[in-house]
């Protein structure tokens, strides 16, 4: 042990970091004479801009920490990637905040819209708080938390006591301008997740209890990691963290090798560690701060909004908080750049991450992961028009036979009554026949009368029977969002297993194609097979989704044909974007009412999982057959 100075004489100095003893006019530092003893200190963690790589994830954390309405973050990944250090690492790279002394919520002593209820009372009245500056810190959940240890409870003493509403706060009240951070989030119970996340969403932390009724804000940064290992989370408990990002160990050997002598120079000497990036961490601060004032003037343009709705909906993304969400980081990542507004490469940065946990699957179902190409390509930063060849391999599944089983009912195997022309088959009665079956006539008159006098309702007419007549209409897709996944290359396909059994068949065919602004007539009913092949294989794609209007269009053809047995095959995503009226909903109401119902079969190009149900409604609504293309190639 150390002889201790007398404690006249003794004077002790600190910065930040490092402990000195002055004795006699001599400074002495005491980490340096108890060597060993403080090599760690609980207030120095490894600084956030000495994380090596997984730049996705800490963009994530600062777009949080800019903007903390996004939602929060969830980080998914194996055990030992590095979650926890940079979660822990951000709480010390954020700027100071001013909070309410006095006030149990850091209430903000400026800001009406950042106090509670009896803060704002006291501004109101004109009351000056004292107030005082605070490091932002990070709240943990403890795994076996309870309902009342989260949301908090009603002091049950003082309202006996006092007659007034008291609350005994939780860990949402000391969250509230913080970070709340879950680790393993999804062993958390359930109804503990949605209470926090319904919390996140409303800023505003309610307690019901004994028929007391109290609340306090709750805007907090929230921060969940998982190792998926251990299980996933619902899709509505995905869907309501803002921000997903898949954290996987560093594959190249240079940054593993990094990260190794970084953590053994953080553990030889924390202090020194931190020292060396200590400028680093002072202009993280910096822009961080910057980007928090920033955030107000950020202007995101009209075109752009609909970049995002295009997005959306390109990726069948039914919840609408995506939107929301992909909005509000484009702006904090334009902030964080020192723009004023909003490019389109900001919003494709924030559907990566906003948009991966979104994305539908089936259970035991692997979704492939989202990247930029796919996303350009929904904004049609690809050329404008696409060639995609045609695909004349393989068949159709065996238990698929929509054009046989249509054909035997409505196709050229089938007979058709005719008077004019055709094959003699039968006789029936007419008053003014046509063709007049002599020997039928007599003989029901000599039957009827006993006599050979022929009277008006005697006469017999020839029935004559013909091969039936049936006529294919292929109402194709071949829009922007058709490219993705290669859907327009199995739509083509499809179009091509149709014209084949036609032509075994014999019967007519007729080609609509729709894309961009409106849909066309590329081919009139024909059996000119290498001609509708031709426009298969030349077809480009590309544009917007005229849907409804190509259905009408297809409606028309067939209320044309007054003797043909017609089939409209709609082969589509369902992602109509062009309307007749001003919506899908108006347009097929306008469709029942113009036109007969037709005899319709949808071939939805999307996966089961992914459709967005607009086909599917259409389905319902004109009783027609409905099946996903992956049941049928």
């Amino acid at each position: 042990m150390l002889d201790s100075p007398s404690p006249q004489r003794v004077k002790i100095y600190t910065d930040s970091r490092k402990i000195f003893l002055c004795s006699n006019g001599t400074i002495i530092n005491l980490v340096a004479l108890i060597k060993g003893h403080i090599m760690h200190h609980k207030f120095v963690v490894f600084p956030f801009t000495a994380i090596v790589g997984q730049e996705l994830l800490k963009k994530a954390l600062l777009i949080n920490a800019i903007d903390p309405s996004i939602g929060g973050v969830l980080i998914k990944g194996d055990k030992g990637t590095g979650k926890s250090t940079a979660v822990r690492a951000l709480a010390y790279s954020l700027p100071k905040i001013k909070i309410v002394s006095d006030c149990p919520f850091q209430c903000h002593p400026e800001s009406l819209k950042l106090m509670c209820k009896s803060c704002q009372h006291r501004f109101e009245h004109g009351e000056k708080f004292a107030w005082k500056e605070k490091a932002m810190e990070i709240v943990d959940m403890p795994l076996s938390a309870t309902e009342d240890m989260v949301v908090g409870s009603i002091d049950i003493k003082r309202v006996l006591s006092d007659g007034i509403k008291a609350l005994e706060p939780g860990i949402l009240a000391r969250a509230n301008r913080n970070i709340l951070y879950i680790d393993e989030v999804n062993l958390l119970d359930d109804h503990l997740i949605n209470i926090l996340l319904d919390a996140a969403a409303m800023g505003v932390n309610s307690i019901e209890r004994e028929g007391i009724s109290l609340y306090h804000p709750a805007r907090f940064m929230l921060v969940g990691t998982m190792n998926p290992e251990e299980g996933e989370l619902r899709p509505q408990i995905l869907d309501r963290f803002g921000l997903c990002v898949d954290v996987q160990a560093l594959t190249e050997k240079a940054l593993r090798l990094k990260v190794i002598k970084s953590r053994k120079a953080f553990d030889r000497d924390c202090w020194d560690f931190e020292e060396g990036f200590k400028a680093d961490q002072k202009k993280l601060k910096s822009s961080i701060a910057k980007a928090q004032k920033l955030l107000p003037d950020i202007i995101i343009a009209d075109e752009n909004l609909e970049r995002i709705v295009e997005i959306t909906s390109g990726l069948g993304i039914k919840t609408h908080r995506a939107d929301i969400v992909i909005e509000k980081t484009a702006c904090a990542l334009a902030a964080l750049k020192g723009r004023k507004s909003v490019t389109e490469d900001d919003i494709i940065e924030a559907a990566m991450l906003a948009l991966p946990h979104r994305m539908k699957q089936q259970p035991f179902e692997k979704t492939a992961p989202l990247d930029r190409q796919q996303l350009e390509q929904l904004l049609q930063n690809q050329p404008e028009e696409e060639v995609v060849p045609l695909e004349k391999k393989g068949g159709l599944k065996k238990n698929f036979a929509f054009l046989n089983s249509t054909a035997e009912a409505r196709g050229s195997e089938t007979r058709r009554e005719a008077t004019s022309q055709g094959q003699y088959i039968k006789a029936q009665p007419s008053e003014s026949p046509a063709s007049l079956a002599v020997f039928p006539t007599i003989k029901k008159a000599v039957t009827q009368t006993g006599a050979l006098q022929v009277l008006p309702e005697h006469l017999m007419e020839k029935v004559r029977s013909g091969k039936g007549e049936c006529l294919y209409i292929i109402v194709l897709d071949a829009s922007s969002s058709m490219r993705i996944d290669k859907k327009v290359r199995l739509a083509k396909t499809m179009s091509w297993h149709v014209l084949k059994q036609s032509y075994e068949k014999r019967n007519r065919l007729a080609l609509i194609v729709f894309r961009g602004e409106e849909a066309r007539i590329t081919s009139a009913p024909t059996r000119n097979y290498e001609q509708i092949q031709d426009i298969l294989e030349q077809l480009p794609a590309g544009g917007k989704t005229p849907l409804t209007p190509a259905i009408f269009k297809a409606f028309e053809m067939a209320n044309k044909e007054k003797r043909a047995a017609v089939t409209i095959v709609l082969i589509s995503d369902g992602r109509a974007n062009v309307f007749l009226k001003d919506n899908l909903e108006n347009d097929l109401a306008l469709l029942q009412q113009t036109l007969e119902k037709p005899d319709l079969f949808i071939i939805n190009a999307e996966a089961r999982h992914r459709s967005i149900g607009t086909l599917e409604a259409m389905a319902r609504t004109f009783q027609a057959r409905h099946i996903y293309l992956e049941e049928a190639l």
